[in-house]
């Protein structure tokens, strides 16, 4: 036994230090305390506007090209998913800023609970769920920026060139946008337009990739503490021969530890749930228009298209699974939480200390869980429901226009 966790802060920069990237720069958490509070200010005001800058550049631009320019129903339709999913990364991205207080808070008890850990046992229990958190982090963010580059960058260059009827040349851009002081044809525009489109992709798939990783951060962790938890409580029945004080003590932290584990459920819930109900939302409604230029282009034979529409599906597909693929795992871990204190073998403890345990008992039964906008709790199950609602939408869109 040691007192506190000596190596708390490495373990710290090891769950947390991938995340914290992504977060500075988007602007949202945490910048350097070294400079002044001025200088701070100054530069998150600078990148939040830099981002919403990149965004709105990409996004109003297209939706007039889609509104004055393009005609043709279908041409739009196959625009639609793009703009859509940019529409809500901003949403995404505003909510990150307004909850960016309590992301704060939800990073501060993990490294409280990093910092006051003083079992090595432990310690490696909590490093487990670490790298689980930073592993779907890392694969969120793989195929979030490889499918986004082949959109945005292979996908238009591959295109190459294409004359019109008028002999005007047109060269393909990462999305179709109408910019009404300029023409986005004319060098170096075309270059320019590019290029800031293919930046205003990044900072969506950051987006994306940040929600993710808070998201697996804060509920591996918590299932970290959970598993901590169900140890504490093994430990109390193997340990019946030791002295009342000692007794009271084990007693009183493994009712702490619950407590605290819950209090920070309840603030990761407060927190994700608006972020997660957006997530969910947007990723049901893109996957529809993504299966619908999938299922379009398969009857055209349009190879390349195919291509683009389908890497864009399994990575959209890929996220809201991690999303509830993390909300399972919680499940799980609750689920175990009650069955160890069911069958917790609390009759070899004294009369007075197994009274204590009922309100332990009690409690691990309450549900714990994440939910999207209070709504809808993240699971395979909503997993398979999300894909079965995107698949139904997506033959409606088809039947009526066909």
């Amino acid at each position: 036994m040691i007192r506190g966790n000596k190596n708390y802060e490495e373990d710290i920069r090891y769950t947390s230090q991938l995340s914290d990237y992504l977060l500075l720069t988007l602007g949202v958490w945490p910048f350097s305390k070294k400079s002044n509070k001025c200088t701070r200010f100054l530069l998150k005001l600078s990148v939040v506007l830099l981002c919403y800058s990149l965004l709105a550049f990409f996004v109003l631009p297209a939706i007039l090209h889609l509104i004055l320019i393009e005609k043709n129903p279908h041409a739009k339709l196959k625009k639609l998913p793009l703009i859509f999913y940019n529409v809500m990364s901003i949403a995404k991205y505003s909510g990150l800023l307004l909850q960016e207080n309590q992301i704060a808070r939800c990073l501060r008890h993990v490294e409280e609970d990093w910092r006051n850990i003083d079992n090595e046992g432990y310690r490696s229990i909590m490093r487990d769920k670490a790298k689980l958190g930073r592993q779907l982090l890392f694969v969120c963010g793989l195929l979030m920026y490889s499918s986004g580059g082949f959109n945005r960058v292979f996908l238009p260059l591959s295109r190459g060139k294409t004359v019109t009827p008028l002999n005007i040349t047109i060269r393909p851009l990462p999305c179709s946008g109408y910019y009404v002081l300029f023409d986005d044809q004319i060098s170096p525009n075309y270059d320019i337009v590019f290029c800031l489109q293919c930046v205003s992709g990044l900072v969506t798939y950051s987006i994306t990739t940040a929600i993710c990783g808070l998201a697996a951060l804060f509920v591996m962790h918590a299932c970290g503490q959970l598993d901590i938890l169900v140890t504490l409580m093994k430990g109390i029945v193997e340990r019946v021969g030791i002295e009342e004080d000692e007794m009271k003590k084990r007693l009183s932290v493994m009712v702490e530890h619950q407590i605290r584990v819950r209090s920070f459920l309840q603030l990761v819930e407060d927190t994700m749930q608006q972020i997660c109900l957006l997530e969910l939302l947007g990723c049901t409604l893109t996957m529809c228009f993504f299966g619908y230029c999938l299922i379009t282009d398969w009857s055209n034979h349009n190879t390349l298209s195919i291509c683009t529409y389908f890497i864009g599906l399994l990575s959209i597909t890929s996220h809201i699974f991690m999303f509830c693929f993390v909300g399972e795992q919680l499940t799980l871990q609750a689920e175990k939480v009650a069955l160890t204190s069911c069958v917790l073998e609390w009759y070899r403890l004294p009369d007075k200390k197994a009274k204590s345990v009922i309100l332990i008992m009690a409690i691990s039964h309450c549900p714990m869980k994440i939910t999207a906008g209070n709504v809808v709790e993240l699971s395979l199950q909503t997993f398979g429901q999300v894909i079965k609602t995107a698949a139904a939408y997506c033959n409606i869109l088809r039947t009526v226009t066909v």
